[in-house]
């Protein structure tokens, strides 16, 4: 005889929250199956994620085009210019994570972040825990951007990384200093010349080695490359990044 489930006072609770306020999937945007609920997001929709998978390139992740090469055409323009030690990304950026993201920065729908967040960890931990990794640091938003936007993303990624992980998340170790223009509408050299000093270290009582940055889009590197300046400025000896999602390769 097959014995019925009984459910704990945290899991009615949860189906009672789930009811009220259902959460929603960041693909489809419609409320998620209860027994789907957990991984936050429906079964049908996470195939249609552009996830990068085992073919990508080795400096900063992307997708390749051609699976016998090693560097994307980005990278061998660039290899050696970069701050950052190597990258990583989940997902390719196409129309399905330019909406789900839009949705995510801009409609409040934070619990996004978490699933990308903890989807990421999935994909990424076994080489965060075997580099070493001692902190996770999210790119800041100046203080007036965030207060508009009402949280910072990257921030929101990183806590559900760091807490998937075990690894302690600094989210106020790094300031940026500066309120730079929207990095989306400048070229390569003016991203360089817009970010000169936006960031500062001011929790300089903490002291790291090994660090992994995360962001929510990366398209030239210029924001990562000046925070890993920064971090490297303070004695760290490899800077990695994350991304939730990076460019197509050419």
């Amino acid at each position: 005889m097959i014995k019925e489930k009984k459910w704990n006072r945290e899991e009615w609770m949860d189906l009672i929250q789930d009811m009220i306020f259902p959460k929603r999937c960041p693909v489809c945007h419609k409320p998620v199956p209860y027994y789907e609920r957990k991984r936050g997001i429906c079964a049908d929709c996470i195939k249609k994620l552009p996830l990068i998978g085992n073919n990508s390139c080795f400096l900063c992740g992307r997708k390749l085009s051609h699976r016998e090469k090693e560097f994307c055409e980005e990278c061998r323009k660039t290899k050696g210019m970069h701050s950052y030690t190597r990258g990583f990304a989940l997902c390719s950026y196409d129309e399905v994570m330019r909406e789900s993201i839009y949705h995510f920065k801009y409609g409040g729908r934070q619990e996004y972040g978490k699933v990308y967040g903890e989807m990421m960890a999935d994909c990424f931990a076994d080489f965060i825990k075997r580099a070493g990794v001692e902190a996770v640091i999210p790119v800041p938003l100046h203080p007036d951007r965030e207060r508009k936007r009402g949280f910072n993303q990257a921030a929101v990624l990183a806590k559900a990384f760091g807490n998937r992980v075990g690894i302690p998340v600094l989210e106020h170790f790094i300031v940026r200093t500066v309120n730079t223009l929207p990095m989306k509408s400048l070229n390569g050299k003016k991203r360089q010349n817009n970010l000169k000093k936006a960031f500062k270290i001011v929790q300089n009582d903490v002291k790291l080695n090994i660090t992994i940055i995360i962001d929510d889009i990366y398209t030239t590197g210029s924001t990562i490359d000046a925070i890993a300046e920064v971090l490297k400025n303070a004695g760290c000896s490899r800077v990695y990044f994350l991304a939730l999602a990076i460019g197509k390769d050419i």
